[in-house]
């Protein structure tokens, strides 16, 4: 869950964008999204008691920016990886699986690639195929910072990557938001089923 700053009173709080609930209703709706707190002491014994049958590492907040988040997305991960249990990551979540299995992530990539992530569309590459795709971010992995064991599932023209996958653990993430509005619809419906079977496996 995104670290948030309250504005008209000081208080910092866990939360979660609406879109995510709408989204899995939409998709899976005989699923239940249940939010984590940012908790690293207790996450790992509310995780085993609710019987988890898969997380989501969602969006909002740099790595290093909200330590609490940081540290339970590590043992979430780790448990995940010890129990098989599938970790689909999304704009953030896709740097923080990159970074934890021993990749690295860039920093300001429109200064480094010439491109603008934040906040627009652009297209990537999907198995040859190009697909458009909405973009809501300025940190990214390069192809040569993508961690050894992870292979390229999306990328773009300028050598971003744009979604990867775990060849032998259930491992799926992707920097576009799946959750928000698409602009591709046709591409959309490939990505929910898609999502849909690697939470089913």
């Amino acid at each position: 869950m995104r670290v948030t700053n309250n504005e008209t009173y000081p208080e910092v709080r866990d939360a979660l964008s609406a879109d995510w609930s709408q989204y899995i209703n939409k998709i899976m709706p005989e699923a239940t999204l249940v939010p984590l707190l940012n908790e690293p002491k207790n996450v790992i014994r509310t995780m085993k008691e609710l019987k988890l049958d898969g997380v989501i590492l969602s969006n909002g907040n740099d790595w290093g920016e909200a330590k609490n988040r940081d540290e339970t997305e590590k043992k979430v991960v780790d448990y995940c990886l010890k129990n098989r249990l599938p970790v689909l990551g999304v704009c953030r979540g896709f740097y923080v699986l990159n970074i934890l299995l021993g990749g690295k992530f860039d920093k300001n990539i429109s200064g480094k690639i010439g491109e603008n992530h934040a906040g627009t569309v652009h297209q990537v590459e999907i198995n040859g195929k190009i697909v458009n795709v909405n973009s809501y971010h300025n940190h990214g992995v390069l192809i040569g910072s993508l961690a050894p064991e992870l292979k390229v599932l999306a990328k773009t023209k300028s050598g971003l990557v744009e979604a990867f996958y775990h060849p032998k653990k259930s491992i799926l993430a992707m920097q576009w938001h799946p959750e928000r509005k698409s602009p591709d619809e046709k591409f959309t419906k490939t990505l929910d089923a898609l999502i849909k079977d690697f939470f089913k496996r």
